[in-house]
């Protein structure tokens, strides 16, 4: 039997109506955590959640704190935590079965490994699951130590309910309000820095892609917190990768605003990228098509009695 006792932390939001299938995918694992800490983050469904738990008695911990965000709540499971590892599950996904016993099972065999994590299915209200496109430069299935600009390739290969972390390994690192959606990439930052990596390319939890999506409804803000992580950690990029990474991430959030139907607000992450990349052709027409499509976007607003900014075009 492994020597490692691992604790799950489960920070809870609004997750009345999905918690069951989270924690039940927690205590049904073919190797059981030693415990299951649910923090509830000043949720105002706080007493729906307690009564959906209720079921569970001791084998659930219902932990409570005032409304700080996702980072905060993390931290306060992590402080509470008993375990020689740790595992984060968020409250609308759930694990395989075999989640845990797959990853214990590696860290007990390579002891160097401080941090192992893996794919997922995608899942969207109402569809099937699906394994979302392999990024072309994540290693899968050997130990990394990733180096320099590659801590941050290594962070983004990482969703924060596939972790398990050594307690040694994460010592007094904790994730950083206000950097949310994008605390964990910084946080996977820092820690594979410190110690060998390990990412499986099997599924091992499913990932839900449900309404309240932080990504899904601020789309600015996650760009932007993006950003701030990239920042931190350009001493490690140096300047070449900094300005590719810049560069990458407006060209994403550009995307992502245009097929939104935001025009508008696409045209300045779509500058910002032409900036540090002036003779991209596709950084050109993606100009061209939200210039194209700001004047429909006008008159949409105009007619159903609002009206849509002049974009802001300056430095972000």
């Amino acid at each position: 039997m492994s020597a490692l006792s691992v604790s799950v932390v489960i920070p809870a939001y609004k997750a009345a109506g999905t918690i069951n299938r989270a924690v039940e995918s927690a205590l049904g694992q073919t190797r059981r955590p030693a415990e299951v800490l649910v923090v509830d983050d000043g949720s105002p469904d706080g007493a729906d959640l307690s009564a959906a738990l209720a079921r569970y008695g001791d084998r659930v911990t219902l932990l409570r704190k005032p409304n700080g965000g996702a980072a905060s709540a993390r931290n306060h499971g992590i402080e509470r935590a008993r375990g020689s590892a740790i595992a984060f599950l968020d409250a609308d996904d759930y694990w395989e079965p075999d989640k845990l016993e797959r990853q214990v099972g590696l860290l007990d065999h390579h002891p160097e490994v401080g941090l192992t994590s893996g794919r997922w299915y995608a899942e969207q209200p109402g569809g099937a699951r699906e394994v979302p496109r392999e990024p072309a430069d994540c290693v899968y299935d050997r130990v990394w130590t990733p180096q320099g600009p590659d801590v941050l390739t290594a962070a983004c290969c990482v969703l924060t309910s596939t972790v398990l972390v050594r307690r040694d390994v994460l010592g007094d690192h904790r994730f950083v309000p206000g950097l949310e959606p994008a605390e964990d990439r910084d946080m996977w930052c820092r820690l594979v820095s410190r110690a060998a990596f390990y990412v499986w390319s099997v599924p091992l939890i499913t990932y839900w892609l449900g309404p309240g999506s932080l990504c899904r409804g601020h789309i600015d803000r996650c760009y932007e917190s993006m950003l701030r992580v990239i920042h931190r950690h350009a001493a490690a990029l140096g300047r070449r990768h900094l300005r590719r990474w810049e560069t990458s991430t407006y060209r994403l959030w550009a995307g992502t605003l245009l097929s939104d139907g935001q025009p508008a607000a696409a045209l300045r992450p779509a500058v910002q990228r032409l900036r540090r990349q002036p003779l991209s052709a596709e950084g050109w027409y993606i100009l061209g098509k939200c210039l194209a499509r700001y004047p429909r976007q006008w008159y949409a607003n105009r007619a159903a009695g609002g009206r849509t900014p002049a974009p802001a075009l300056g430095p972000a």
